[in-house]
């Protein structure tokens, strides 16, 4: 196995140009707000799930290019949210408070079931597939009242609430959340915090401020049992955990690289918006400033890796595959952008 020479050239003094895409997909009508690649099971055919601002869900066949179904369920509403659920099955969340179940078997569009979330809130759900087919998909969502439901995706019914107590109000809205296990669920805070909740007991098993202001986003590898989080306080924490206790591994602050980012002096919102780990030890981040471009690191210690940019405006969104057959058995990396494109970029080869 090998990296492409973009990752290895680009830790010279004097990096070379950045490298252009496979390609982009464009046709959507609103900015692209989420982005997910089927799984390895549909993996010949390579089909990537979008949502976008005027509410349309689309699935895009990576082979010609285009989307061979687009959605409409969401009352024109941003869509925040998509996930399959096999070939004929889609989730999608959006802000109009609901989350929906679409059937797209046989040319189908139809809507399955209209569950209400809570719809003022940039929080994004998160799923956990139990293993085997042995039980449900497992939801997380926004609720009311700074709550987080979970809700079992056969029976479309919401199995418990984590409610906040005075203490936990204190942390302010959800504002991200992330699926370790089934019993198991990390939410990111308002305030700063990050929280391990046990869903089976509902209670909080343990918390820590690792930011100043509201974490944005956090992802958690299962493999290195190690998390993630990023914030308005332009900070990339990674950190271990256990239920009594939070340990700091990795922190960068301000910059990654003075080719490539400035020392950020302003906030206007988002610095770090959204972050993806994936298996072969990536890290995807997302600035504010600048954020047409996309920054990996590497995951053992969040060292810059490589800067991408072929958007001309905000990246809202990026998710990796599994390797793709179409494509030489690569995995890609998909980024969803405000402009309205997505783009496909080749960054690992197992060849």
């Amino acid at each position: 196995m090998h990296f492409c020479q973009v990752h290895v050239g680009l830790m010279a003094h004097q990096p070379p140009h950045p490298p252009d895409p496979l390609f982009m997909l464009r046709g959507s009508k609103d900015a692209v707000n989420c982005v997910k690649f089927y799984p390895s099971a549909d993996r010949k055919k390579g089909r990537l799930l979008s949502g976008c601002g005027c509410g349309e869900v689309r699935v895009w066949n990576l082979e010609t290019r285009r989307a061979d179904t687009i959605l409409d369920g969401h009352d024109g509403k941003s869509v925040l949210w998509v996930q399959p659920l096999g070939n004929y099955q889609i989730l999608s969340q959006g802000r109009d408070g609901h989350l929906l179940t679409w059937d797209i078997g046989q040319g189908r569009h139809n809507v399955t079931s209209r569950l209400p979330i809570n719809g003022l809130t940039f929080c994004k759900c998160d799923i956990f597939h139990q293993g085997n087919g042995k039980g449900s998909p497992l939801v997380a969502a926004p609720g009311p009242d700074f709550e987080v439901c979970i809700v079992d995706v056969m029976s479309k019914t919401v199995i418990c609430t984590l409610r906040t107590d005075k203490d936990v109000k204190r942390f302010g809205m959800p504002m991200c959340i992330k699926f370790i296990d089934a019993s198991r669920l990390l939410v990111g805070y308002e305030a700063g915090q990050v929280a391990l909740w046990d869903t089976n007991a509902q209670k909080i098993l343990a918390h820590k401020q690792f930011h100043s202001e509201a974490v944005m986003c956090l992802d958690y590898s299962t493999v290195s049992e190690r998390g993630v989080s990023g914030s308005a306080d332009d900070k990339l924490v990674s950190w271990t955990h256990s239920e009594v206790s939070w340990i700091f591994t990795h922190q960068l602050t301000g910059y990654v690289s003075d080719t490539y980012l400035v020392i950020l002096e302003m906030v206007a919102a988002n610095n770090l918006h959204l972050i993806n780990i994936q298996r072969v030890n990536f890290l995807v981040s997302l600035k504010w400033f600048l954020a047409f471009r996309i920054r990996l690191f590497g995951w053992k210690k969040l060292k810059p890796l490589a800067v991408l940019s072929s958007h001309r405006q905000t990246v809202n969104a990026v998710d990796f595959s599994d390797s793709l057959t179409a494509f030489n058995s690569a995995q890609l990396l998909a980024a969803g952008s405000k402009d309205k494109h997505i783009s496909l970029w080749s960054l690992y080869n197992p060849s």
